[in-house]
């Protein structure tokens, strides 16, 4: 049954999509509820535009917000730690059990669909440093909060989370690829930008299913099987988002000190010994001497600002 919405509701929907605070946002979405023909062919829009007021009623609005930009939360979050790492699915894939098991960080995990309203940071240990690992509000059909669309963007990399115990995950999976790609442009180094997270692998048909995603995607993407409620694949994935931000970790040591290996220097593959010197302190930039060693070097050996650093590597630095 075709669903036949009034013009008026398609000029609500367009002042909706520029609409530039939460509070604009949501009175325009209640008048589209309140017009819309209430029929078996409007259930879908009835259904969606239910969800988007309820997302935002309990979001910021809620806490005394007025969606101006001036209360409520920012729609920008600080990068910390090695990578911004920003998980975008469905409901119910996964995303705060995620973050809840392998971070600090206390989301709400429930069963029920849309439980998660703002994105939810926390820090992702691997090795010697850590990730910060962002939960979002679940995907919607025609609505993303706007400071979800400015994480896609500013993300280091986005992590597609889809769950192995559904029958709909390349459904699913294809919705998020759609949302990171319309959102997030060109990534400077020509990768993706982003990679899959099969979550749920305990489930029952998990293996079938990830067989499945596997064979269609495998070939073109990086998909990485977990379990957020057992762990298994953690340090798989681990391994590979430290591959796929493509970064490297040098040591500072000071004159006649032994290296600490606590808290490296985190640089982008490619960075120079003068790129290390300012990540250390912008003092050090001045600096007269530097040493270095590791694989590719002689231990000790002097080498210029321009000289480019490797994973591992332990520079000394003379002012």
């Amino acid at each position: 049954m075709p669903a036949n919405l009034p013009p008026t509701y398609y000029k609500l929907k367009h002042q909706h999509e520029a609409a530039k605070t939460d509070s604009e946002r949501l009175s325009l979405l209640e008048e589209m509820l309140r017009i819309v023909p209430k029929h078996k062919g409007t259930e879908k829009v009835v259904s969606d535009l239910r969800k988007r007021i309820a997302v935002l009623k309990k979001g910021p609005l809620a806490k005394g917000g007025k969606g101006s930009g001036k209360k409520g939360y920012s729609e920008h979050i600080p990068k910390q730690g090695a990578g911004q790492l920003v998980m975008l699915g469905p409901p119910n894939s996964g995303k705060s059990l995620i973050l809840a098991n392998w971070t600090k960080a206390k989301p709400e995990v429930s069963p029920t669909p849309y439980t998660t309203t703002i994105p939810v940071v926390g820090m992702l240990p691997y090795q010697n440093i850590q990730f910060q690992l962002i939960d979002t509000p679940s995907l919607m059909s025609d609505f993303i909060p706007p400071n979800v669309l400015t994480l896609i963007r500013n993300a280091d990399l986005c992590l597609g989370v889809v769950s192995l115990a559904n029958d709909n995950l390349l459904d699913d999976l294809d919705s998020v690829l759609t949302v990171i790609n319309d959102h997030r442009g060109d990534v400077e180094d020509g990768s993706l930008g982003y990679i899959v997270v099969a979550n749920q692998l305990d489930t029952p048909g998990a293996s079938d299913r990830l067989e499945i995603l596997t064979e269609f995607y495998g070939d073109t993407m990086p998909i990485y099987p977990i379990s957020a409620e057992t762990g298994e694949g953690k340090e798989a994935i681990l391994q590979g988002l430290y591959k796929t931000l493509n970064i490297v970790r040098v040591y500072p040591k000071a004159p006649g000190k032994s290296v600490e290996r606590d808290d490296p220097i985190v640089l982008p593959n490619g960075a120079t010994v003068l790129d290390a010197a300012t990540g250390l302190h912008k003092d050090f930039a001045a600096f007269k001497l530097a040493r270095i060693w590791g694989t590719a070097w002689h231990d000790g050996q002097p080498v210029s600002r321009n000289d480019v650093i490797n994973d591992g590597d332990v520079v000394e630095f003379h002012l």
